[in-house]
């Protein structure tokens, strides 16, 4: 008779936490998972803050140096081949095109 009813308290217990939790987001490092990423899509043309924002870098002076390492790592995570999309592919290309072009001149 006690089981059923331990078991009846825990399951609302579990639902009032997922819905607490679904309501308020689930909060990575003091921030809601949604807010860890950019809103909305790709722009028409890109720029230098999306670029940056696309490869997960930090604008400074030492971007050119990570520049290399970030595009290897999400390429390698997102590639065609090994069921990544291809549009995201492209905008990734796209994004470490334009740092390496604008890298240097200036902003």
């Amino acid at each position: 008779m006690a089981t059923p009813l331990i078991f009846g308290v825990g399951a609302v217990a579990a639902a009032v936490a997922g819905r607490h939790l679904l309501k308020n987001g689930f909060r990575i490092g003091g921030k809601a998972a949604s807010e860890q990423w950019a809103k909305g899509g790709f722009r028409a043309k890109m720029d230098r803050r999306e670029a940056i924002a696309v490869l997960g870098l930090k604008d400074g002076p030492m971007l050119r140096n990570q520049l290399k390492d970030a595009h290897r790592q999400i390429m390698i995570a997102n590639h065609p081949d090994r069921g990544g999309s291809p549009y995201l592919a492209s905008k990734i290309n796209e994004a470490k095109d334009l740092l390496e072009k604008t890298d240097g001149k200036k902003r």
